[in-house]
């Protein structure tokens, strides 16, 4: 594996190891539990200015931005929907 397809694999799951443990804090804020929830004080960059900054950024920037580091699948394109209509399955092919 060369040194920059290395670089990206590292980022991409560095970054989605952060966005999933926000995600999970998110969720479970304001639930009744018996411990303590953990501070880790590691990552403070990726806690304190990634996750927020990704949540700001809008989606077709970061699709963009993806598209340019090559972090995406190539040939496959999503299927087209307007902003806040719901997943569908595409159409049978007969």
């Amino acid at each position: 594996m060369s040194a920059a397809a290395e670089l990206k694999r590292r980022l991409r799951d560095r970054s989605e190891h952060y966005l999933m443990r926000a995600a999970v804090r998110d969720l479970g804020a304001g639930q009744p539990g018996t411990v303590e929830p953990y501070r880790d004080r590691g990552g403070l960059l990726w806690r304190l200015l990634f996750v927020p900054l990704y949540r700001r950024v809008p989606w077709p920037l970061k699709r963009r931005a993806m598209d340019a580091l090559r972090m995406t699948a190539r040939g496959w394109q999503p299927p087209e929907r307007r902003p806040r209509e719901p997943w569908r399955p595409p159409p049978p092919d007969h």
